[in-house]
């Protein structure tokens, strides 16, 4: 059996049983091609893999200097395919049993301060379709801090107008139940109202482009980016960057790190912890501009 095929079942079992999202296993995909090419050139498949073909491959690509993440992502795909192989008797060894996988160097983006992300939200008005939706979508990310991916894939149902209560499903088709403030509603109700006037047929999915269709995350991005730039905002504005904004202000705010963990819709407390390092900065920057002696 080749390498393509086996990495195709590898696939298919991402998706189907472990319910990875389409970006995550992509992703996986992408990071493996790359993989079975370099065993390839060297003759063998992927149920021959020795422990060095691992060990060159990311020592090739940690010599092309990309981040310690993207290394990291690579070890843990070409782990977890090996381990699928050899679970399923496909070989008969694991060569990445007891390997060390690189070290991960996390590094949580700078978040918007309280004003910026005011100024962010201000900015998306008129009665432009595009305007209007763009609003209501950053209103939402910004209450919830949910995913971009979580964001673009809402459908209608799974938002509860009245009770202020949004049905997110995350990463392995796990669901939570997130509340959201007044100005998110009010900016959802606008919303909706002017996509059922110029969309009446019924749409499953909730935000949608200027036709009508499903809105992509590059086509989300673009459109923050665009109005970063009109707020004169100088950090790079990703989506996931408004996520880690949410996050940060409501610890900031006095949220509880168990509540926030339910929110985000992380599987480890541990995850969430991270956001921990960012408030002490911000805390402590505050502390240097207003104490007199600090």
């Amino acid at each position: 059996m080749t390498s393509e095929v086996l990495l195709d079942k590898f696939v298919r079992h991402l998706r189907i049983e472990r319910g990875l999202s389409e970006n995550t296993w992509q992703t996986y995909h992408y990071h493996l091609k790359g993989y079975i090419s370099l065993l390839n050139m060297h003759g063998r498949t992927s149920i021959e893999a020795k422990r060095n073909d691992v060990l060159d491959y990311l020592e090739q690509k940690k010599n092309s200097n990309i981040k310690s993440s993207s290394l990291f992502g690579i070890a843990i795909a070409i782990r977890q395919f090996h381990r699928f192989l050899n679970t399923n008797g496909y070989t008969a060894n694991d060569p990445t049993k007891g390997m060390r996988l690189p070290k991960l160097r996390q590094r949580i983006p700078q978040p918007l301060s309280i004003n910026e992300m005011e100024k962010l939200l201000s900015l998306p008005t008129g009665n432009k379709f595009n305007l209007i939706r763009n609003h209501a979508m950053l209103e939402l990310m910004y209450a919830t801090g949910m995913r971009v991916s979580e964001l673009i894939n809402l459908k209608q149902e799974q938002v509860n107008i009245n009770e202020c209560l949004v049905r997110i499903i995350g990463k392995g088709g796990k669901e939570r139940i997130v509340p959201f403030g007044q100005k998110a509603k009010d900016a959802l109700i606008r919303y909706l109202e002017t996509k059922n006037k110029r969309f009446p047929i019924a749409q499953d999915t909730l935000f949608v482009n200027s036709q009508g269709q499903v809105l992509t995350r590059g086509g989300f991005w673009w459109q923050l980016k665009k109005m970063a730039r009109q707020a004169q905002i100088k950090t790079d504005v990703r989506p996931h960057i408004i996520r880690h904004s949410a996050a940060t202000h409501l610890l900031s705010g006095g949220a509880n790190l168990r509540v926030l963990q339910e929110i985000l819709g992380h599987q480890s407390v541990t995850t969430t912890q991270r956001y921990t390092h960012v408030t002490t900065s911000l805390l402590r920057e505050s502390c240097q501009k207003a104490h007199p002696r600090f």
